[in-house]
């Protein structure tokens, strides 16, 4: 069982060796800072998400998403001068689950995606990365109470905007600390 168990560790060594640290190791990515922001424990990383300025983003859930990415992106930092410009697309795909036999729809899964993309605010500007979150959500929608029905798809696109906000902050944190990892040493 020992062997099996130091077999498993062999994997991690070897990430280690090649220089691979998680966005939210303790001390050099670090967990969660107080903000919820994934830059963690690190000023510099922190100092790059707070320069990045989200465009804006169509619909209602988009000035929503525009909100907990700039929050997430602002963190503890507010005030830093811009040097990124995020610009965020999101699309919705609705598939229907659940019928009744009169032909009722019951059920709906919603599938979110944000595709993101990452520039340098400069002319010309430059991409630095870009990327996709996806997740999905269901939801019942009762007979004959419209109200509930409402407050249904209204809580599952809260519930979708906060969860891809979340992953395209995520995504950002990685690529600016991938860029700082390959600036050269000032």
């Amino acid at each position: 069982m020992s062997s099996r168990r130091s077999l498993l560790g062999l994997p991690l060594l070897a990430l280690a060796g090649c220089g691979f640290q998680p966005v939210y190791a303790p001390g050099g990515g670090g967990a969660l800072s107080a903000s919820g922001s994934p830059a963690g424990g690190n000023p510099s990383l922190q100092r790059a998400m707070a320069s990045v300025r989200v465009g804006p983003i169509g619909e209602r859930y988009g000035q929503v998403m525009r909100r907990n990415l700039q929050r997430g992106l602002e963190g503890l930092e507010p005030g830093v001068q811009a040097r990124y410009l995020l610009d965020v697309n999101i699309a919705n795909t609705a598939e229907v689950l659940g019928y009744r036999t009169d032909g009722l729809i019951t059920r709906i899964r919603v599938i979110a995606t944000a595709n993101w993309v990452l520039t340098t605010i400069g002319n010309p500007p430059e991409a630095v990365d870009r990327g996709s979150a996806r997740t999905l959500d269901a939801v019942n929608l009762p007979d004959l109470q419209f109200f509930a029905a409402d407050a249904s798809l209204e809580d599952m696109n809260r519930r979708l905007v906060t969860e891809l906000s979340d992953r395209v902050v995520q995504g950002v944190a990685v690529a600016l600390r991938r860029r700082m990892a390959a600036a050269p040493a000032a």
